[in-house]
């Protein structure tokens, strides 16, 4: 509904560039169905259960506050796409939601993963029609769509000559300016392969992609602004004015001496205004990362800074009459977002809601009272609902997954508390499935980042945690708060960037050991992406864990250190880890890296690794197996740092939970199958219990 700068539409092509480097999974054309109502006999939650989850990808209220449209994506395991849906419901109590076809492929980002917040659909001015930027294939480009909110067939609305990366309706509806990313000229492209590349460090070598490849993907795509007029439907490049009035925003900021940077930005509804967020990271002014929210003319004036009573801005809009800017604003607790209302002029902020539930994806009507959003909890997959600021109620209007109403789900418990760092945490511990009061159960520990949202697969989505308390264990998924502001120069100020999440996890672990419930002695751990890498330091530098399994790239080792590329070399050099790593460094690496750690690790580790990010985990992988510790990796083909085929994600699932219910409490599926995996980790556990092994074969001969 918004038109964000050019660093979004930027993001938008990144997007595209990433879904057409790598096969991914299919897209079925048939929509979505949302059953009216759901009747069976209770049961607990499977891991199917939670890969076909219908998830929300966007949601908007109309103009005129009558109607919501909203996307909804689903996986199909079975030929490993996905299904996509458009629906509009009325706001009247009720009703039901119109499906008004498929809402075309998934939009996936850059990392491979098809965001609950993506782009949403658009309203045309009057409320009549719904506008949605899609493709049907790889083969297509990305245009508008149009539909009749009643139902009935869409038509193609634009037809730009390359791929509308994002669009708006402007001119009181008469107009849509889209950005519009044309397609590179390609006649050089043989050029790369006749001769030698020269490196230097711009490409990142540890993808293990051909060296082409990485080479003509950062070639610059070329946006070009254009105007569709709604009457006529011709198309034509807009004007130097009217991508100016109509356009992202061109920043005339000044550069900054201290670390920060442009996240986002909104022009008015008039054009004369623009709001935007910048992220400061100065270490002279701020105890850690935050965010912040001025409002300036488009061009010149001086910027003013809104009252923002938190570190982290999570969403932002302009009034319709150009004059406030509201915002959702997040203390990193996890709570739901506080809505708040500024004067474009500054002054104090004012509080409009605080919701119960975990409520975000705000939308706001022409009236600024009515707002679609999403609503959900911890035990409550994400639903549509529309919030009254005038009330200040929430009332839901559809229930995208009512089966869930049949499923036995685990209750949980919110805890939170401070680490021996000073640094805030918290964590929800689900109760495993059928809990008896005095009985004590494995532990499992999912990282990095929770909300009171709902509990699926913790980050990354790789951790079933409602499957794993239904086969008895019970799951702990931590928060480690918000990212810590470092001396850029200093290792040891650096290294709290690990070691402040492991005093979490030993201060998360014990206050979950009081309850009574928890077998300290049977502890696994899962992460993904930077909870991976705090997962490999924690079981490098402690025996919390017997069982583990990670997901993600081990950039935090010298190995990758050599095929990091100039980017990470530079971060590496703020962190005080820069130069040869044989050299100087050399101690410094040895207290960080886990695979220079591997003689002290005891946890049989189990990692799950895309084809991109395969290398950077061979150096732990190796050194484990080299010193007869109990390690399996798998790479999965054509997928970037996101798992997104659900036949790899329902791999993944599934094997996580035996991993744990193998290492943790001894046991193995019946599933003929699983034969040849359960016969692979009997010997990888004899290899870890050599004791155990040679008292077995001393019995045996007798």
């Amino acid at each position: 509904m918004y038109f964000r700068t050019l660093a979004v539409a930027l993001l938008m092509v990144l997007r595209a560039v990433a879904m057409d480097a790598t096969e991914g999974p299919g897209f079925d054309p048939t929509p979505v169905r949302i059953p009216r109502s759901a009747y069976g006999a209770r049961r607990p939650v499977t891991n199917m259960d939670l890969l076909t989850i219908r998830d929300l990808h966007g949601v908007t209220i109309s103009p005129d506050g009558r109607f919501v449209a909203f996307v909804v994506g689903q996986a199909v395991l079975a030929t490993n796409r996905y299904r996509s849906g458009l629906f509009v419901v009325s706001v009247a109590p009720g009703r039901a939601p119109v499906c008004l076809g498929t809402a075309g492929a998934p939009h996936w980002d850059f990392l491979n993963q098809w965001p609950d917040d993506s782009e949403a659909p658009q309203w045309s001015p009057d409320s009549r029609e719904v506008t949605y930027r899609l493709r049907m294939g790889p083969s297509q480009q990305w245009q508008v769509w149009r539909w009749n909110r009643t139902g009935g067939k869409p038509s193609e609305l634009s037809h730009a000559p390359g791929n509308v990366v994002s669009y708006r309706w402007v001119a009181g509806g008469r107009k849509i300016m889209l950005s519009v990313e044309r397609a590179r000229d390609r006649s050089g492209d043989q050029q790369v392969y006749r001769s030698g590349i020269l490196y230097d460090g711009s490409i990142r070598p540890f993808r293990g992609r051909p060296i082409a490849t990485e080479v003509l993907e950062q070639l610059p795509a070329k946006v070009e602004n254009w105007i569709h007029d709604v009457a006529s439907g011709r198309e034509r490049k807009a004007t130097s004015e009217e991508s100016k009035l109509y356009g992202p925003w061109a920043s005339d900021l000044a550069p900054t001496a201290f670390p920060t940077r442009l996240v986002d930005s909104i022009v008015s509804p008039d054009g004369k205004l623009v709001a935007y967020r910048f992220f400061d990271a100065d270490p002279a002014r701020v105890q850690k990362a935050s965010y912040e929210l001025y409002v300036k003319p488009v061009q010149g004036g001086s910027p003013v800074l809104l009252d923002v009573p938190s570190l982290y801005i999570s969403e932002y809009w302009w009034s319709a009459d150009s004059a406030q800017v509201f915002f959702a604003v997040m203390k990193g607790d996890g709570r739901s977002p506080t809505l708040m209302v500024a004067s474009a002029s500054g002054g104090a902020a004012k509080e409009l809601f605080r919701g119960a539930a975990h409520v975000t994806g705000f939308s706001p009507d022409r009236s600024d009272r009515h707002l679609a959003c999403i609503v959900e909890a911890s035990t409550s997959p994400p639903e549509v609902a529309v919030l009254d600021l005038g009330r200040g109620e929430v009332t839901p209007l559809v229930d995208l997954n009512p089966e869930f109403r049949n499923l036995q789900l685990s209750t949980t418990v919110r805890m939170e508390g401070t680490n021996a760092e000073g640094d805030s945490w918290f964590a929800y511990l689900v109760k495993p499935l059928g809990y008896q009061t005095g009985e004590k159960y494995p532990l499992i520990v999912t990282t990095y980042s929770a909300s009171d949202g709902f509990l699926r697969g913790a980050s990354g989505d790789e951790y079933p945690m409602q499957t794993f308390a239904a086969h008895g264990f019970a799951v702990l998924n931590i928060n480690f708060g918000r990212t810590r502001l470092n001396n850029p120069h200093g290792f040891e100020a650096a290294l709290e960037i690990w070691q402040s999440p492991l005093d979490t996890l030993r201060a998360a672990i014990d206050k979950a050991e009081e309850t009574g419930m928890v077998d300290a002695s049977k502890v696994g751990i899962g992460g993904f992406s930077h909870g991976a890498e705090i997962l490999e330091y924690a079981i490098s530098h402690t025996h919390l864990f017997q069982a583990a399994v990670a997901s993600g790239p081990a950039a935090r080792d010298p190995f990758f250190y050599y095929m990091a590329g100039n980017g990470w070399l530079r971060l590496f050099d703020d962190w005080g880890l820069g130069g040869w790593p044989e050299g100087e460094a050399r101690s410094k690496w040895k207290q960080l890296a886990a695979s220079l750690n591997a003689d002290q690790i005891s946890t049989a580790l189990l990692t799950n690794a895309s084809d991109s990010e395969f290398l950077p985990s061979l150096a732990l992988y190796t050194s484990l197996r080299e010193l007869d510790k109990p390690v399996e990796i798998f790479a999965y083909p054509n997928e970037l740092h996101v798992k997104n085929q659900p036949q790899h994600r329902y791999e993944i699932y599934n094997r996580n939970l035996d991993w744990f219910r193998f290492w943790l409490k001894g046991e193995q599926d019946p599933d003929p199958s699983k034969a040849s995996q359960y016969a692979r980790w009997r010997r990888l556990r004899d290899l870890s219990q050599p004791e155990k092994t040679s008292s077995a074969a001393r019995s045996d001969a007798h």
